[in-house]
């Protein structure tokens, strides 16, 4: 597998490189697919690009995707398609039920919409960065700071009673660059593929 990195500053024709590249390589009759990955913001001005590039109306072995897009082919292909989508609003108002169960339990954070905001990030910021409820029990057992023992005992039981909410019921968005890393190998839509990232 070969990885070549395009970089320099805004507006340095970047992007147009890539485009021109998938367009020689559709005119070569390329075997390999080819997927270009984009932000969700982004998708259709990408679409647009490669259309414009490759001059025609239809492809049939190039496309553009998200990661998210992307994701979600996997979870189908592998079997988890039985799994809920969960949308930031639902996990909204999961967080204000767990909020609402745990209240007694709870000793900084109760059930107000501000709170409510204050899981949801933590919950993101502890996804993103890879961080389980074991390491969070692990950081309680160890700080003496009495103030952020606390918080992190509430956060723990909020993400601890969220992550037993979703677990085979619902696929949480923020899971699902992990879900793609963890199966894409098991999947073979993505054998004899070029990618390109922009």
């Amino acid at each position: 597998m070969n990885l070549k990195l395009i970089y320099g500053k805004a507006g340095t024709g970047k992007s147009e490189y890539c485009f021109k590249k998938i367009a020689e390589l559709i005119k070569k009759e390329q075997k390999e697919n080819i997927i270009i990955i984009t932000p969700e913001q982004f998708s259709f001005t990408s679409e647009k690009k490669l259309m414009e590039a490759i001059e025609t109306k239809a492809v049939l072995n190039a496309e553009v995707v998200t990661f998210k897009r992307m994701a979600y082919r996997v979870i189908n292909e592998i079997g988890a398609k039985q799994k809920v989508g969960l949308t930031k609003c639902g996990r909204a108002m999961l967080l204000y039920s767990i909020l609402e169960k745990q209240k007694n339990n709870l000793k900084l954070l109760g059930k107000t919409k501000e709170n409510v905001e204050i899981a949801i990030t933590a919950i993101n910021e502890f996804k993103q960065h890879g961080i389980t409820t074991e390491q969070l029990e692990k950081e309680m057992q160890e700080t003496e700071d009495l103030y952020l023992k606390t918080k992190l005992q509430d956060m723990n039981l909020i993400y601890k009673s969220f992550e037993e909410q979703i677990k085979d019921k619902y696929i949480d968005e923020t899971d699902l660059l992990t879900i793609l890393a963890e199966n894409i190998e098991k999947t073979e839509m993505f054998k004899e593929t070029i990618f390109y990232i922009d």
